[in-house]
């Protein structure tokens, strides 16, 4: 039996993902887009608390040895998920890509990056290793 329970778990991921949307909120003006992803996000963590940990859990884990070095070229060089205008507006209308919206968190947090002082971005990094505990204890409970 695992001492890890999956409430606890996504309760915690969850609480950490909001507090990356805090931070990138208070960094970026009026941006539609993250706006838009802000208020699905949270109402998935209202409807479906365990969609973003399975959904965006793997991205975290794609970038899991950058997250643990601390490297800040994990945040510099995401891959981008390039949107164009007609995504964008699909994004806004549809509610099938909201899994796609860690990796827009992600690459909106890459563009005001360079706006963080070391202190912000410490907390920046310690969020996204909570984040990935997180996701590796859900893994050893659901294999």
């Amino acid at each position: 039996m695992s001492k890890y329970n999956i409430c606890d778990i996504t309760d915690v991921f969850n609480k950490n993902i909001k507090k990356l949307l805090l931070i990138v909120n208070e960094s970026l003006e009026d941006n539609i887009l993250f706006d838009t992803m802000k208020r699905r996000t949270l109402l998935i963590i209202k409807s479906h608390p365990i969609f973003l940990l399975e959904e965006a859990g793997p991205q975290l884990f794609k970038y899991r040895d950058h997250i643990k070095n601390d490297s800040e070229d994990f945040i510099l060089n995401i891959e981008e998920n390039v949107m164009n205008d007609n995504e964008m507006q699909d994004y806004i209308k549809n509610n099938e890509n909201d899994k796609d919206g860690i990796l827009i968190l992600l690459n909106m947090l890459k563009e005001v990056w360079i706006k963080y002082d070391e202190k912000e971005k410490k907390i920046i990094k310690k969020t996204l290793k909570i984040l990935l505990s997180e996701y590796c204890k859900y893994l050893t409970i659901k294999n």
